[in-house]
């Protein structure tokens, strides 16, 4: 097993950073500092570096910092003993490049999945209980890190998607449909279609009894939770459907069936999350989902993931977040980032646990201490 770790960062106009320059324990790294200080945006940064992409922003023009076109981020990262020097310029008048020890990525696709790395974030506790547009992101993201021909199709089946959608309102507009052009669309559909669909519904059965036991030790025990695919491809080739719902693809010019609708059920004993679960159970039912993920991208790939996480206490009580800390090091493996505001709960959580760690303390988009 080799595990990923990030040993130094370099960033510039990132966020509300002009620059920064620091390097981070191997086990495990505190930061903190009060609201806006800058914590969150070290911890986009590392998630940036190692996905490709922020998590908390679709679109880079809103990552620039206050009056800047561009960001450049640069870290060193290891795989077990290899190190890999990575780069990442974004600028509103260039093109967004990637490099790794100076060679540039061709795509995205070439660089998802070398440094997988997972944050577990406030916001998370939305995927629950919110559209299944977020909870297919879930899905999707941790199964691109192991499998390149599965973000290829979904990147494919979208595009068709989009292409659909638009042929749809153009039939709307112009009063004039033409079928044959549907049908074409439809059929690309459906290999990539066919290809995820599998691909989620092996995913879920196989992480499933993961989720189930991290929850069970994030909870010690005290209520159980299940999760379920669903998808209307279980009963239907996604031919079929789109011929069932042609005409009404036609008239509200929108592509009803496909995998794009797919979700995922969370039950909590037995029960919807979304509707009996409390905020702490919540937290807890999208953490066990994230650190089975962490869980089965290692078991796929002999990786140990990065675990970033973002104001750990939110809605979680002391007891749960030494679980979550415990799992993350000792079952994980993981090198950890931490943010908080306060020092102290952070720091005796830590201490309780034995483990090494740097603590850095922000304030204004700067560090106070070396760590």
């Amino acid at each position: 097993m080799k595990r990923i770790r990030i040993h130094s960062l370099r960033l510039q106009n990132f966020r509300n950073y002009e620059k920064l320059d620091c390097m981070f324990n191997e086990h495990v790294n505190v930061i903190t500092g009060l609201n806006g200080a800058g914590k969150t945006s070290i911890l986009d940064a590392i998630y940036y570096l190692s996905n490709g992409k922020s998590y908390f922003s679709h679109l880079d023009s809103h990552i620039y910092r206050k009056s800047a076109d561009f960001f450049n981020l640069r870290s060193t990262h290891f795989i077990g003993d290899d190190k890999f020097e990575i780069s990442i310029v974004s600028g509103a008048e260039v093109s967004k490049q990637i490099k790794v020890d100076e060679k540039q990525m061709k795509s995205i696709v070439e660089y998802v999945g070398r440094f997988p790395a997972f944050m577990i974030a406030p916001k998370d506790i939305l995927i629950l209980v919110e559209s299944s547009v977020e909870r297919r992101k879930i899905i999707d993201k941790t199964i691109s890190q192991v499998d390149p021909l599965y973000f290829k199709n979904l990147i494919e089946y979208n595009k068709l998607l989009k292409q659909r959608n638009a042929a749809l309102k153009g039939f709307l507009k112009s009063g004039r449909q033409d079928f044959l052009m549907l049908d074409a669309i439809d059929d690309r559909m459906e290999e990539p279609a066919v290809y995820i669909y599998e691909a989620r519904k092996n995913y879920l059965q196989e992480i499933t009894p993961s989720i189930q036991a991290l929850y069970d030790r994030l909870s010690d025990n005290s209520e159980s939770v299940s999760i379920s695919y669903k998808s209307n491809l279980d009963k239907n080739s996604l031919r079929e459907l789109f011929q069932e719902y042609r005409q009404r693809d036609l008239i509200m010019a929108k592509t009803h069936q496909g995998i794009h609708r797919d979700d995922i059920k969370i039950n909590l004993d037995g029960l919807d999350i979304r509707k009996i679960g409390s905020q702490g159970q919540l937290k807890s039912a999208i953490i066990a989902i994230k650190l089975a993920q962490v869980e089965w991208v290692r078991g796929k790939t002999s990786k140990a993931a990065l675990i970033l996480l973002d104001d750990i206490f939110d809605k979680l009580d002391s007891t749960r977040v030494m679980n979550l800390l415990d799992i993350c090091a000792s079952q994980l493996n993981a090198q950890i980032f931490i943010s908080d505001t306060e020092s102290e709960r952070v720091n005796t959580s830590l201490d309780a646990l034995k483990l090494n760690y740097a603590h850095y303390k922000i304030k204004d988009a700067k560090i106070l201490n070396g760590g």
